[in-house]
């Protein structure tokens, strides 16, 4: 799922309502991914919060960052 924000901003999520573990990226406007969640837990009310402002959040299935090689600085094309 993709989330859009307008304007940037510091965004927190959570996984109260998700029933599987997710990657959550967290990318700014030029694409840069500033910070990654990793195999989040499911149905978790911890707050999860960007590191900076962002633009986009991105969530994946658990372990898609790990296997496809995506880390912390890549940059994406949305």
């Amino acid at each position: 799922m993709l989330f859009v924000f307008e304007p940037t901003r510091r965004v927190s999520m959570w996984m109260k309502n998700t029933p599987q573990s997710l990657d959550i990226l967290f990318i700014q406007s030029d694409g840069t991914i500033i910070n990654i969640e990793k195999n989040t837990t499911p149905y978790s009310l911890k707050s999860i919060s960007s590191k900076g402002r962002i633009q986009w959040v991105l969530e994946l299935t658990a372990g898609f960052t790990e296997n496809k090689g995506i880390s912390v600085g890549d940059k994406l094309i949305l």
